[in-house]
């Protein structure tokens, strides 16, 4: 099938992890997931979907995939996402703070930057009216 591209983004009140459990828990909850197993059903649990052998070899190809906030400067790894530096800011949006509207009409263009490796992912904070208000997570895995 190949790797995909995926974004989410969801409330953000301070804590990049809570962001993230909870944007899991709503992809998990919807099925905004890759699911090749149509005749077993989906699971009922996350524990359930990450113990699935396909998606242990080709991943759900969502944020489902991702799970290890690291350092702008950290080496990137299986699952791990990292912030962009102010300068990838600037480049991508224009700004240190782009706004939800921005980062949405970048995404819906297909303009957001995907330069880390497979199975990995960038995040940014959203801002309105200088304040941080959502967390965006985007990557790109599967297999």
């Amino acid at each position: 099938m190949g790797a995909s591209v995926w974004s989410v983004r969801g409330r953000f009140d301070g804590d990049p992890e809570a962001a993230l459990e909870a944007m899991k828990a709503r992809a998990f909850a919807e099925g905004d997931y890759l699911w090749e197993e149509d005749e077993i059903g989906r699971p009922d649990t996350l524990e359930e979907l990450y113990e699935t052998e396909s998606v242990q070899e080709s991943g759900t190809h969502s944020v489902l995939d991702v799970h290890e906030f690291i350092s702008a400067t950290g080496e990137d790894d299986f699952g791990t996402i990292r912030p962009l530096t102010d300068a990838e800011l600037l480049a991508a949006f224009g700004t240190e703070e782009p706004s939800v509207a921005l980062f949405d009409e970048l995404d819906k263009a297909g303009r957001l930057p995907y330069n880390r490796p497979r199975w990995s992912a960038h995040c940014a904070l959203l801002y309105e009216d200088d304040v941080a208000v959502d967390l965006a997570i985007w990557g790109y895995s599967g297999d």
